[in-house]
């Protein structure tokens, strides 16, 4: 009864922490600038909200719960397609692959999970094979996300892009919000049932703190673009740039030519 309790204060915690970076992106004008990213965190607060007054054990929490997350899916699908967008913006040929690549991937993700556990339920003849289908695609979809988030991260210390701190504030904060709830997945797995409720209160504060950190950091004045210190115009990052631009070159024509 106790963990319950603790529970749902950490719940309404995290309600709080969404509203929280909405509010400061709506206050800051910058709801329409972050589309996508605003609709997730509105869909997971609402998500959040009708939870709440359900007992966390009970049949209603998990219906709910399974028929909401698929929707949160999709919305974390389109702030990937965001970010990609966003930071990439100087080179649409390099964004369009880039794109284009995540949308194969989780949808060949998704129907490769799924085919390569049918025949383990036939076989197994478990009980609840909805159930293990939807944990299957799950977790393809959700490590999906996440690989793509990783290579968003390597390709900007690569190449140093130059963007403005709001967007790689956006970017480097939702790698570690989503790389949060991915290792509760991890732990849940490795553990079992036993530390469900313990580490679910950990990381759901550990999310919450991220998304206050945003709502810290992001601003209007954020949009411009960062300036680069003298000593970063050296030969290697010209080469960078200009590896860069031949690469969307390449891209944007060979798109050109497929149309």
């Amino acid at each position: 009864m106790q963990s319950e309790v603790w529970q749902q204060r950490v719940l309404i915690f995290s309600i709080v922490c969404h509203l929280v970076l909405l509010w400061r992106l709506w206050s800051q004008k910058l709801l329409g600038v972050y589309l996508s990213l605003s609709l997730f965190l509105a869909a997971e607060a609402l998500q959040n909200l009708v939870i709440l007054p359900i007992p966390p054990r009970s049949t209603l929490y998990g219906t709910v719960y399974m028929l909401s997350t698929p929707v949160l899916w999709i919305l974390a699908y389109l702030v990937v397609l965001e970010l990609y967008r966003l930071i990439l913006e100087d080179y649409p040929g390099i964004a369009s692959v880039g794109r284009k690549a995540v949308s194969w991937a989780m949808g060949l993700a998704i129907v490769v999970s799924v085919a390569y556990a049918i025949p383990d339920l036939r076989i197994s003849g478990g009980k609840f094979p909805v159930l293990r289908l939807y944990f299957v695609a799950e977790r393809s979809i959700v490590l999906g996300l996440l690989l793509f988030l990783v290579l968003i991260q390597l390709f900007l210390f690569r190449y140093r892009l130059r963007l403005s701190r709001n967007r790689m504030i956006y970017a480097t904060g939702y790698a570690l919000y989503f790389g949060v709830g991915v290792a509760q997945d991890i732990i849940y797995t490795a553990l079992g049932i036993r530390v469900v409720y313990t580490v679910d209160l950990w990381i759901v504060v550990a999310a919450g703190m991220i998304l206050l950190g945003g709502a810290a950091l992001l601003s209007r004045k954020g949009e411009v673009r960062v300036q680069l210190e003298p000593a970063d115009s050296s030969q290697e990052r010209a080469r960078l740039q200009q590896q860069l631009v031949d690469i969307n070159r390449m891209l944007s024509r060979a798109a050109r030519g497929r149309s």
